[in-house]
């Protein structure tokens, strides 16, 4: 894969800066070995792991005559706490923790999340 970490850790940083405390973890990590490849508050248990969930999701979807996933998913987790991962296509994975009384949701889809997707886009080129 080629990607640029430097502006793959430019998104990182961009994405602090618009979530600001209420980001509590991100990585954006190679689908095929499942290795960060910048992060913020680094999860590498749960990078692993939210790879299978994602091939086993799409699988499910697929199986059942479901539209695989597209861009994103999230997932409302107990302690005040929502996990997206967004697929930057078929290679790259990224997750967000975020504090769910701290992330705006319209900033995170109509801001956060067209950034991230343009600054990752521009991190293979």
């Amino acid at each position: 894969m080629q990607v640029n970490i430097q502006k793959l850790d430019a998104a990182v940083n961009e994405l602090k800066t618009t979530l600001k405390d209420g980001l509590l973890a991100t990585d954006i990590w190679d689908r095929a070995t499942g290795l960060s490849l910048a992060a913020f508050n680094p999860q590498p248990a749960a990078v692993a792991l939210f790879t299978e969930i994602v091939n086993s999701l799409n699988d499910t979807l697929a199986a059942s005559g479901f539209p695989r996933l597209n861009r994103y998913f999230f997932l409302d987790l107990q302690g005040g706490r929502t996990v997206m991962i967004i697929q930057h296509g078929p290679d790259i994975l990224h997750g967000v923790l975020m504090d769910s009384a701290k992330v705006n949701m319209g900033v995170l889809l109509a801001v956060a999340m067209p950034k991230m997707l343009a600054l990752v886009n521009a991190a293979r080129n």
